[in-house]
């Protein structure tokens, strides 16, 4: 008696187990449906680009009062150095007429296109010296010196020296 009652509750728990996983299977999933696109091999592109996290951002809407004054930008020039201009310009406005000079365009990509700058043309007759980083200096003759400076930190983004001839 005890075998036929442990074998029939061990059938019916068999049944029912079946049972639940039957209808388990037949449920519609509902809640977070696995979209189609996953289930293909292959890279999924998003639908949305990301915008870039630019380290110095637009900032082309401030005024030049809100900025740092120009003459901040330049400190104190050296002797037998003198100032040609200095202009306020953003920083794509730079990189496109120093494209236009013929120099090297190094595009710095944590620098929104639209920052504005203060861009400080120097001229130096006598030439200049500039300390490299193994510790000697490098003799520029007549030279012509361009400095960018953030118009919003001061911080300063490039130098580039010109030998005129």
């Amino acid at each position: 008696m005890k075998k036929v009652l442990s074998t029939s509750a061990l059938v019916v728990c068999f049944g029912l187990g079946l049972v639940y996983a039957a209808t388990a299977s037949q449920q519609e999933r509902k809640q977070n449906p696995r979209p189609p696109e996953l289930d293909k091999p292959g890279e999924i592109e998003t639908t949305s680009k990301p915008k870039p996290n630019y380290l110095f951002p637009d900032n082309s809407s401030k005024t030049e009062a809100q900025l740092i004054k120009k003459e901040n930008a330049i400190g104190q020039l050296k002797k037998d150095l003198k100032l040609k201009q200095i202009k306020l310009a953003k920083y794509s406005e730079y990189l496109e007429n120093k494209k236009q000079r013929g120099g090297d365009i190094i595009e710095n990509l944590q620098i929104h296109p639209k920052r504005l700058v203060w861009v400080v043309e120097i001229d130096a007759p006598l030439g200049v010296e500039m300390p490299q980083k193994n510790g000697d200096f490098v003799k520029f003759t007549k030279s012509s010196i361009t400095i960018v400076v953030d118009a919003e930190t001061g911080q300063k983004f490039d130098t580039d020296i010109v030998e005129i001839p």
